[in-house]
């Protein structure tokens, strides 16, 4: 016997009275006797569950259970009466009229304007049944086939006492509309269906303007998005084709559908561009999908989650806003725990997992492009690694051209990028927090020896995973003319390198400390920067035109932003001179593939604002320049210092005693490495020098233990 919660949450009257924060209102419902309880045979009817579905009930010959509930592995019962129909209020039936006549009479489709309602976010209130048998199935009420049910994880510092609901199975109180479950020991689930007559006016009226807009073009952009997107970012079940193939809308949750639209257009446009002025307007298929997706924020299932993943892929919505809606939803739904011991079935939890792991990456590299914290911590992260069974590795083999080896490679990029996220999670948090921050600068001119000490750790982590690529996610590997997005996590890790090095070079303006040390860590940053150029130079247009995750957008222009960076601390001319010409043939780089790549643009931009403020930047003085003066100070200082009792033995304080070329200069690889001025190589570079060269105990003790 189990304990399980009702909820009815659109209720707008008065609350009655509570005993304990519980409702206390009773309504008797008497089960149906066996004499009346099936008016109609099995055959001649469909199953609770297809009824609920709203889905064609087919039971086999010799089977007791329907083909449905087969396979989402339910029960099949023919106990529930059918549930009267709901009558549309009469304000609101007359305002859907109105709204469809005005957009009928438009000799273009347009995008209604419709009244929008204030969603209620009051608690729900509760009523007990007692259930004899709990479903395999009950947190279905998520998937694509039950977006009419949302879900909400009960927390356990909420009014909500699961002891005492489990105390109540004793009752026998009736339920009313939706259903509570423990999913194991410690996590505790809502489960609310969405009542036909709470649901605004603009969800029903905005599918079908969806569809008009569409028209003819639902099926390709279908197909486009499992050509291109799915692949590469594999969010959504295989129910959701199968029901759009074979013309089971009603399956389908509207902003989810509105979504896929949405991310999908793009590539209709380029494979029609000579009928551009026929195919839908990606502007109003974009406002339809927000409006949607905005409307089910408060009722939200994983449709939602599954719609604002596609719609974070657009470059030109915000994707600060959206990150902070979807991590909501990530805790409302439970995405956060680990659903292993859940008694849901094998795909459920693979869904699960991806989408958790989706949200989970957004967050961490939403944080990284807008520079704020991050939403999600590790301590309230149960979610277990991706592996190969998480993935449905038949989904969209039927309704695409898609093969096995493109889905291999999909499913080993999303765990590849997972493990990577997980990296730039460290750098964040070891290098960009308030309270790293402050350490950071507590530490003077030891700053950067700090950051040194912290950032060996994640270099050897980053190091191993590039070298652990398996070999289909290689950028040079051949992908006979098939769009490949393997480019957007090769660019990640760039970027993630990128941000390391970004902290390391402004340590050293700020601790202005050893000369030499300020050249190791110049070094290592140049050839990460020449290798990021170098990436962006070798793609192809098979990556080009190929599927970029969201903070693509960004990665790009932290190359540049980087190189900047390098050129306005550069400490001679012809440093700064090196750096302003590789900036130069960035950008033209990034021109040409901006042609096929249209957020290019963005980073174009951002090199050409960041240059700007270099403008009246006064020319830095020379090598040869620098050597004269420091040759000058040595000498003086040698003449006119008294010398040190205890020094008399030491040996003379001057740069005699440094190599020097043919003409007498200085040779600027004093430390053995090739100055970023005159060096051409791309080679690693790593901070072993700077250990060698400075007996820190902390830091040899660090780099032995790694």
């Amino acid at each position: 016997m189990a304990a399980v919660l009702v909820a009815n949450p659109h209720s707008i009257h008065m609350p009655s009275p509570t005993v304990g924060g519980l409702e206390a209102k009773k309504r008797t419902k008497s089960a149906p006797s066996k004499a009346t309880a099936v008016t109609r045979g099995r055959r001649e009817r469909p199953c609770d569950a297809c009824r609920k579905r709203k889905s064609k009930c087919v039971i086999n010959e010799e089977q007791k259970t329907c083909a449905a509930c087969g396979v989402h592995g339910q029960e099949c019962t023919f106990v529930e009466d059918p549930q009267p129909r709901k009558r549309r209020i009469e304000g609101e039936a007359k305002d859907a009229e109105a709204l469809k006549r005005r957009s009928v009479a438009s000799p273009a489709v347009s995008v209604p304007e419709v009244p929008v309602h204030e969603p209620e976010f009051d608690r729900p209130q509760l009523s007990l049944k007692v259930e004899t048998e709990i479903s395999t199935n009950v947190l279905r009420e998520s998937s694509n086939r039950q977006f009419r049910h949302y879900g909400t994880h009960i927390g356990p510092t909420s009014e909500v006492e699961p002891i005492l609901m489990d105390l109540a199975a004793t009752t026998g109180t009736i339920p009313q509309n939706g259903t509570y479950r423990r999913a194991d020991g410690r996590t505790s689930f809502l489960a609310n269906p969405i009542a036909t007559e709470s649901v605004p006016v603009q969800q029903s009226v905005l599918p079908r303007t969806l569809d008009r807009l569409i028209g003819t073009h639902g099926m390709p952009l279908i197909r486009l998005y499992l050509n291109n997107i799915h692949p590469n970012f594999p969010i959504i079940q295989s129910e959701f084709f199968s029901d759009h193939k074979t013309g089971r809308r009603t399956n389908l949750d509207p902003a989810l559908l509105a979504a896929v639209y949405s991310v999908t257009i793009p590539w209709l446009l380029h494979e029609n561009s000579g009928a551009a002025s026929q195919l839908p307007d990606s502007s109003q298929v974009d406002d339809i999908a927000l409006r949607l997706f905005g409307d089910s924020l408060c009722r939200p299932t994983l449709s939602t989650v599954q719609a604002g993943l596609l719609l974070m892929q657009r470059p030109n919505f915000d994707s600060k806003t959206l990150n902070t809606q979807l991590v909501g939803i990530t805790h409302e739904l439970g995405l956060h725990l680990d659903c292993s011991s859940w008694m849901s079935s094998v795909a459920e939890k693979g869904l699960r997992k991806r989408l958790a792991w989706a949200l989970y990456m957004q967050d961490k590299w939403c944080s990284l492009i807008h520079g704020r914290p991050s939403i999600i911590f590790q301590n309230n992260w149960a979610v277990r690694d991706l592996v190969d069974e998480d993935f449905d590795m038949s989904c969209g083999m039927t309704e695409s051209s898609i093969s096995v080896l493109e889905l291999e490679r999909g499913r080993a990029l999303i765990q590849q990028m997972v493990k990577l996220t997980e990296i730039l999670s460290t750098v964040l948090d070891t290098f960009f927090t308030l309270q790293a921050m402050q350490e950071i600068d507590d530490a003077g001119q030891g700053g950067t020896r700090l950051i040194l000490e912290r950032a060996k750790p994640v270099q050897i982590c980053l190091k191993d995973w590039f070298a652990k690529l398996p070999p289909n996610l290689k950028i040079d590997t051949a992908v006979n003319g098939r769009p490949s997005s393997i480019g957007y996590l090769h660019l990640a890790y760039f970027a993630t390198e990128i941000t390391l090095h970004r902290c390391i070079i402004r340590s050293l303006e700020a601790s202005n400390g050893d000369p030499y040390l300020a050249h190791i860590c110049r070094s290592a940053a140049k050839t990460r920067l020449i290798s990021a150029m170098d990436f962006v130079n070798r793609l192809r247009p098979e990556h080009l035109n190929s599927f970029w995750y969201f903070p693509s957008k960004v990665d790009f222009a932290l190359i540049g932003t980087f190189g900047i960076l390098l050129l306005a601390t550069a400490p001679c001319q012809e440093e700064a001179d090196f750096y302003q010409t590789r900036l130069s043939e960035y950008r033209w780089t990034l021109g040409v593939s901006s042609k096929t790549i249209g957020f290019l643009s963005f980073a174009i931009d951002s090199l050409d604002s960041s240059l700007s403020l270099l403008a009246n930047i006064p020319r830095k003085p020379s090598i040869s320049e620098i050597v004269t003066r420091i040759d000058s100070l040595s000498n003086s200082q040698s003449a006119s210092s008294p010398k040190d009792e205890q020094m008399i033995d030491a040996p003379p304080m001057h740069l005699g005693h440094l190599p020097r070329t043919e003409t007498g200069g200085l040779l600027s690889n004093v430390s053995g490495l090739a100055s970023p001025s005159t060096s051409t190589s791309s080679g690693s570079t790593t901070y072993e020098a700077y250990v060698e060269a400075f007996p820190n105990q902390s830091i040899r003790s660090l780099s032995k233990q790694s």
